[in-house]
């Protein structure tokens, strides 16, 4: 029977329609390959006896693809998640706060208001990721008519070996799609080809966990097992963002490693959710808790066969830092290593990204179209998106050591903590003078220096000149927190060709330049918490070239898929497997840590220091694994998973890892405890001591006294979040009240409509 594309039926959600041109203004992939357009509306025949209409339809597909970062400020044909309005949904985990009381991530989900009744008119009134507004059964239904008839494209203008690939990448299309609302509702309809007119009258309920975990590899296994999909593009250049065997292989470890972990797959076989019905169940978890361990070992033998197929035909590989020989010092290399790990994820072709998806737009310095960017504008209240200091103190020093703040303040945070290295006395008129202990005096001059890991460097090291700006900043962190947050005194710039860092310091001490008096007010100002986010937002100039305004960064792709995070889920995989192997656990996460110069976790392991600071017991990275920790949302964990998951989150920020992560090993302390922001203030140096100077430097101080040299002691204060707070703050973890935001709710709309849909626990 002819059908037309433009095919609408009485259930809009999982009957919508297949229109799809190949239209890419909104979205795109690659920089020609997929950067063509059609026509409107044609009829399925129209299509698919014309080659270039076949290959341009599968790219109208591609168009849709979910884009983790918010983009598009307007019109009504874009995904909620594209709407700058919405927010991030890591902005739900413990590692970023939104300060933006204007965002859904606010009025819906901190104020503890989102229900299953919304009307889902914009961005704001529903969850981040919408059931039925991200394009994903549009992809589903679209793949399918694909797949359906796309052999009878003329075979003149498409050999069969094309016909086989195109069909591989939807395939990947659709089980993507698929696989992104899983994640947040469980298990639902499985669409397995395109509903005719016939079945409008059908019900289409939802499938178990079981059935849609099969359903997604056995699809996957479709595509991996053509001869016709090739591992990589054979022109990643201009062929970036088609998928590939290698995609597919990584999307299968990345579905069999959420179908495996906790959440789905309980050992003790328990839902999250107490007095969850037993008709539900099956849709929000694996009922037969007998196969528990052979969950795991699926996700470990897919993580194999990709490891093996890796190591047979190569070209994917993580960038390695070009480190010259003069940088001798583990602080020296970190700029070289924070370059490495930005165009890791951001250059395009990039040899360790396996998927990615690119926006197609005009930027925000030309256009004001893109909105990634224009978070970053100090007047537009929608960049109050900030990281926590529970975040910035996963990141190590920069030769391994972890962060501590000594004696109690590290884990036991007073409200105005005064940092153990600088002490304050008080006159009887209130004024105070401030000592700063840890410091070098140099017995000639009398000149004062900070101490390397001294409180004063826990961002940057370095020498000012007299009346000069930082010359030689260094940097003291593990390099990959300057590419994840912005930080007090961190250089504005870093070339992309020699990874030199230039232009003035952030300043976000109390009143500086940028931070002003934002940790105090803590309503819609960027650095609320101290801090800012910086990764996927590069500099201020124009595309191409400009490196030394760090521009290179239009369009920014998004990175579904990478090699890092297969190296982490490898590791996950093989200490969790039947047969652990954790020597190769700890080479796949050393792998990924060597690229940033970072020590092996072994080494780390076997340091008093080390353990000493991360409150950890075993003495081995192998007795890691069996050293269990009680977790405050009742269960149990091992100290080599709770590492892992902070590795997770520092490669992987923004990427929403830390999101499924706190959803899969179900992470309710995370999602309820107290969240803290740095208060730092200056200080100037008075002889032997320093009083408080609470003023811009650049602006300011530089420009009205030339002498006025850089900032670089500071007092600082671990400084609770108040703005914005959360609902789930300081509930129990345990409690239904708190579990059951672990998977959104199904609108209920939908489930009126008696196709046979059920609600998730604790949403009904």
């Amino acid at each position: 029977m002819k059908q037309n594309i433009l095919f609408r039926t009485a259930v809009a959600m999982l009957l919508a329609s297949a229109a799809f041109t190949a239209c890419t203004d909104t979205i795109a992939v690659g920089d020609a390959s997929l950067d063509k357009a059609t026509s409107s509306t044609a009829t399925i025949d129209s299509v698919f006896q014309n080659a270039e209409y076949t290959r341009q339809f599968l790219v109208g597909i591609y168009s849709k693809q979910y884009y983790g970062l918010p983009y598009y400020n307007g019109g009504t044909n874009i995904p909620h998640t594209a709407n700058p309005y919405t927010g991030k949904m890591d902005a739900l985990t413990d590692c970023w706060h939104d300060f933006w009381n204007g965002a859904a991530v606010y009025q819906k989900y901190y104020t503890g208001s989102l229900t299953a009744s919304v009307g889902r008119s914009d961005g704001l009134d529903g969850p981040l990721y919408s059931y039925d507004k991200e394009f994903q059964w549009k992809i589903i239904r679209s793949a399918q008519i694909f797949l359906a008839n796309v052999d009878r494209a003329p075979e003149t203008d498409m050999t069969q070996e094309e016909k086989d690939r195109l069909k591989a990448e939807a395939r990947c299309l659709m089980v993507s799609a698929f696989f992104d609302t899983f994640q947040h509702y469980g298990g639902i309809p499985i669409l397995d080809h395109a509903l005719e007119t016939s079945e409008v009258s059908g019900q289409f309920p939802r499938n178990t966990v079981e059935e849609c975990v099969n359903w997604m590899v056995g699809e996957l296994d479709k595509a991996i097992a053509e001869n016709a999909f090739p591992w990589i593009t054979a022109n990643p250049a201009t062929m970036n963002g088609r998928w590939t065997k290698a995609g597919a292989m990584a999307l299968k470890c990345k579905i069999l490693q959420f179908a495996a972990s906790p959440m789905l797959n309980p050992k003790d076989g328990k839902p999250y959710y107490d007095g969850i019905s037993e008709d539900v169940k099956p849709f929000v978890m694996y009922t037969d808790a007998s196969k528990y361990q052979e969950r795991w070992d699926a996700f470990a033998s897919a993580c194999d066969a990709f490891y093996d197929e890796l190591t047979r035909n190569g070209k994917y590989q993580l960038v390695q830092a070009t480190v010259p020989s003069s940088a001798n010092t583990a602080d020296k290399r970190v700029p070289y290593y924070r370059l490495a790990y930005r165009q890791g994820y951001f250059l395009n072709a990039s040899t360790e990204i396996l998927h990615s998806v690119r926006v197609q737009g005009n930027d925000i310095n030309t256009a004001g179209r893109y909105c990634w960017h224009s978070w970053y504008s100090k007047s537009v209240p929608r960049n109050a998106f900030c990281p926590t200091q529970e975040y910035v103190e996963k990141f190590s020093w920069s030769d391994g050591e972890p962060f501590n703040w000594t004696n109690a303040a590290k884990k036991t945070y007073a409200n105005q903590a005064t940092e153990p290295d600088s002490t304050m006395v008080y006159d009887d008129k209130g004024n105070a003078t401030i000592t700063v202990t840890n410091f070098v005096t140099n017995p000639r001059t009398g000149k004062i220096t900070r101490n390397k890991k001294s409180l004063h460097t826990m961002f940057v090291d370095g020498d000012v000149p007299s009346g000069g700006r930082q010359i030689n900043t260094v940097l003291t962190r593990d390099p990959r927190l300057y590419e994840e947050c912005i930080v007090n005194g961190q250089n504005l710039n870093l070339d992309w060709t020699t990874a030199s860092m230039s232009g003035y310091p952030w300043e976000l001490w109390y009143k500086g330049n940028d931070g002003g008096t934002g940790v105090l007010t803590q309503q819609n100002t960027m650095f609320g918490s101290g801090y800012g986010f910086n990764k996927y937002y590069l500099g201020t100039g124009a595309y191409p070239g400009d490196d030394a305004a760090d521009s290179y960064r239009y369009p920014t792709q998004w990175v579904a898929l990478s090699l890092p995070e297969f190296y982490l889920q490898y590791a996950e995989a093989l200490v969790m497997r039947s047969s652990k192997d954790v020597a190769k656990a700890v080479k796949m996460v050393d792998i990924v840590r060597s690229r940033v110069g970072l020590p092996t976790i072994a080494k780390n392991w076997i340091s008093k220091d080390y353990r000493g600071a991360k409150g950890y017991t075993a003495t081995t990275a192998a007795a890691a694994v069996e050293a269990s920790v009680a977790l405050a949302n009742g269960e149990t964990s091992n100290e080599f998973i709770e590492e892992l998951l902070d590795e997770r989150v520092r490669e992987l920020g923004l990427t929403d890892a830390h999101w499924f992560d706190m959803i899969r090993y179900k992470r309710t302390d995370w999602m309820t405890k107290q969240l803290h922001g740095l208060m730092q203030y200056r200080l100037i140096q008075k002889a032997k001591v320093f009083e408080s100077r609470n003023a811009a430097w650049v602006g300011s101080d530089r420009e009205n006294d030339p002498s006025s040299q850089q900032p670089l002691f500071f007092l600082s204060f671990v400084k609770d979040i108040t703005g914005n707070s959360r609902y789930l703050w300081n509930k129990d973890p345990k409690s239904n009240e708190v579990k059951k935001w672990l998977l959104d709710p199904i609108p209920q709309v939908e489930i009126n409509k008696q196709y046979g849909l059920v609600q998730n626990p604790g949403w009904e």
